[in-house]
């Protein structure tokens, strides 16, 4: 049963922002209750469902999960691995509230958070960002409501940083895995080599597969472009802090030609080594 909802309608929407498209609170209390991404395959929307009172259950790839109050689920409605239900063992009414969505940002958010964090989420209703969007209800059960793009987008935002945040431990930077702190350091070390991602994944006793994999989890590039991102800046360091020439350059760092890494020097800083060496400054890193 539907206890009050309203629907969204964007004024002149920007398609580069997340659209509100509704917020409902409901109760259920049927084993018919039943929503399977597979047959919602026409429908674009991701919707995030927090449960108030009594509990549901949502299904992925995983398995089932169990929400209880104060507990929720994000989920890009047509993906054909979910479900969400009632449970049949429930002993009271699943009371929820849920916020749906669209919009091709929104879409991308809903699809790396769930990629990085499981769908899965922990949130008090007296938090800011949940309480934002249930300000949306309207005066009537069965309301209709305006919004500016920015208005709408606003509050998909804070939903979704709020669920990100709460799967965040601390409020400083989690330490890099020391898998990916070792393979810095090697890599720091044998800047004089022609270093491949193969040769690095052999002095961590890793397979190639597994090193690149986690390195791009947890770097957001693989090993290859971290090597070569390195190399060029201590290339960067050689040219302002010393007169070597280029092919000395080239050969600290492994290149047997340098017209190779002077081209490499280009494709990444987007300058030549000479012309860098007249008037480039150090990039940050």
């Amino acid at each position: 049963m539907i206890l009050w909802s309203t629907v969204f309608h964007t004024l002149r929407p920007i398609a580069s922002l997340p659209r509100l498209r509704m917020v409902a609170k409901e109760t259920v209390d049927s084993a018919d209750y039943r929503h399977s991404g597979r047959y919602r395959q026409s429908e674009q929307h991701s919707i995030f469902k927090i449960t108030l009172k009594g509990e549901g259950v949502f299904r992925d790839a995983s398995g089932e999960h169990r929400v209880t109050a104060g507990s929720g689920f994000l989920v890009e409605i047509s993906d054909p691995d979910t479900a969400y239900y009632y449970p049949s063992d429930a002993t009271e009414p699943w009371t929820f509230f849920y916020a749906a969505f669209d919009g091709q940002s929104a879409t991308a958010m809903v699809r790396d958070m769930t990629a990085r964090y499981g769908p899965v989420y922990q949130l008090a209703e007296t938090h800011p960002a949940l309480q934002r969007v249930m300000d949306f209800r309207g005066e009537r059960d069965r309301a209709q409501r305006s919004v500016t793009p920015f208005q709408g987008a606003y509050a998909v935002w804070n939903l979704l940083g709020a669920l990100a945040a709460s799967k965040e431990t601390s409020d400083e930077p989690r330490d890099l895995p020391l898998l990916i702190r070792k393979a810095q350091t090697k890599v720091a070390e044998h800047l004089d080599r022609n270093l491949n991602a193969s040769e690095l994944a052999g002095l961590l006793s890793v397979s190639r597969e597994h090193l690149s994999r986690r390195f791009k989890e947890e770097t957001g590039m693989t090993p290859h472009v971290y090597i070569v991102r390195e190399k060029m800046l201590y290339a960067c360091r050689l040219l302002k802090d010393t007169d070597l020439s280029l092919k000395e350059i080239a050969g600290r760092l492994g290149y047997c030609e340098a017209a190779h890494f002077s081209r490499t020097f280009r494709r990444v800083l987007d300058m030549t080594p000479s012309r860098f060496r007249e008037a480039g400054s150090i990039p940050l890193g």
